[in-house]
């Protein structure tokens, strides 16, 4: 045996001695922040649910057996869709994939001139990626950037209006992707940087947003950031934040690719997240994520260690990954599958905790009333009902985050049989 097949043999003992050790199925950590973090899941990331089920006559139907079963999560979960290779066969029901419910279209759109990009010839690729995981939200990325760095030469050149121009421009050449994006970073980078605003005026700004907002009314437009989870950068995200509210400017969410490079204290990230992210004033997503360390356990534990904690925070509303095998990736041992597909010690801890840990599969009997309640995560569910007399009620719901409590009513008809 090779010494990487033996690293990774001895890593997959480790980790399946840890899962084995915890109840939870994904849980190989434990202490005080653990379960506080475990406990705002619970109180922010499920709401209350109560079903009523009838007969045919309109009467409540008591002892019907109810089942709720959580097929998609209402919390974004996204990929960066690869642009170099397609994605396997059925992969919905594949391990690691089967997570994901939204796609980042970094790769396909964050091009140096939008002159020289031509989406085109990448349009069948993302458009496979689309068809095999069936997002429920598409990200665009980065449109433009406060640093010039970030954006070709000539941009940092240009005046306002053709700024202006050069922002849409962007969005239209990826408007040839399907779907078309819902969620636009417009202006990126914009902490500590503001060379692009010092030239071009204060202007440039509402006149970005606003021209943008007339061209996609339905599609949200927010600011990015990066770097800024950190005890350096966090005040400098307050600042920016309030000194964009003042001027009005009007994001509607903000992105924060986040490295974590160094090992992750859970104490002090919880500290940092309740600190600089929760007084945010527009939902949070972490974008480009990727969670690394110097062996497989360890990238697999700190991972699971800011997925806790993110999960816990309600100010985040969803996370991206910034790819699946390490070759896509700049931290070691950060890839979520193997080379052949296999999901790693990571990528069994994400896939775990999203499809065993914060999942719901609630079965419980109706009372005198017809009435049954549950607590569970937000998001798309089958619903079924088996009444007394055999009948078999099927239904679909969708349960989202913005209601503390939802009341559904099965009721069975002439299409049913017993």
């Amino acid at each position: 045996m090779g010494v990487t097949s033996l690293t990774k043999y001895l890593a997959a003992i480790i980790l399946t001695a840890l899962l084995v050790a915890q109840p939870s199925g994904a849980q190989i950590l434990q202490g005080e922040w653990v379960d506080a973090a475990q406990a705002a899941i619970e109180e922010h990331r499920k709401t209350d649910v109560t079903v009523i089920v009838l007969d045919r006559e309109d009467r409540a139907v008591q002892g019907a057996t109810v089942r709720l079963v959580l097929e998609r999560h209402d919390f974004v979960l996204g990929l960066t869709a690869p642009n170099d290779r397609m994605p396997p066969k059925d992969c919905r029901s594949l391990p690691v994939y089967r997570c994901f419910n939204a796609i980042a279209l970094d790769r396909y759109t964050d091009w140096a001139d939008t002159r020289e990009a031509d989406p085109k010839q990448q349009a069948e690729r993302l458009s496979a990626w689309h068809d095999a995981l069936e997002p429920r939200r598409t990200q665009f990325g980065r449109v433009i950037s406060a640093d010039p760095a970030r954006n070709h030469d000539r941009l940092s050149l240009l005046s306002p209006t053709d700024l202006r121009d050069a922002a849409l421009a962007r969005i239209d050449l990826a408007s040839v992707f399907e779907p078309v994006a819902d969620d636009y970073d417009l202006y990126a980078d914009l902490v500590k940087q503001d060379m692009m605003e010092r030239k071009l005026g204060q202007g440039m700004l509402p006149r970005m947003f606003s021209h943008a907002e007339a061209q996609r009314p339905k599609a949200g437009f927010g600011v990015r950031v990066r770097d800024v989870i950190s005890l350096q950068n966090g005040r400098a995200l307050a600042n920016t934040i309030q000194r964009l509210e003042v001027r009005q400017i009007p994001f509607d969410h903000i992105t924060i690719e986040q490295p974590f490079r160094g090992p992750v204290q859970p104490n002090a990230l919880r500290r940092m997240l309740e600190e600089y992210v929760a007084p945010l004033p527009a939902p949070v997503t972490l974008a480009a994520l990727e969670v690394g360390g110097p062996t497989p356990v360890a990238s697999a534990i700190k991972l699971e260690t800011v997925l806790r904690l993110a999960f816990a925070q309600p100010r985040i509303t969803g996370i991206y990954f910034a790819g699946l095998v390490e070759e896509d990736l700049l931290e070691e041992n950060a890839g979520l599958l193997d080379d052949e597909g296999t999901p790693t010690a990571a990528g069994e801890v994400l896939d775990a905790l999203f499809t065993n840990v914060w999942t719901s599969d609630e079965t419980g009997t109706t009372d005198e009333r017809g009435n049954v309640q549950a607590r569970v995560f937000t998001g798309w569910y089958a619903v079924t009902a088996t009444l007394p007399d055999g009948t078999v009620i099927e239904s679909e719901a969708y349960i989202p985050a913005s209601e503390r409590s939802k009341l559904m009513v099965l009721q069975a008809t002439a299409a049913e049989k017993k």
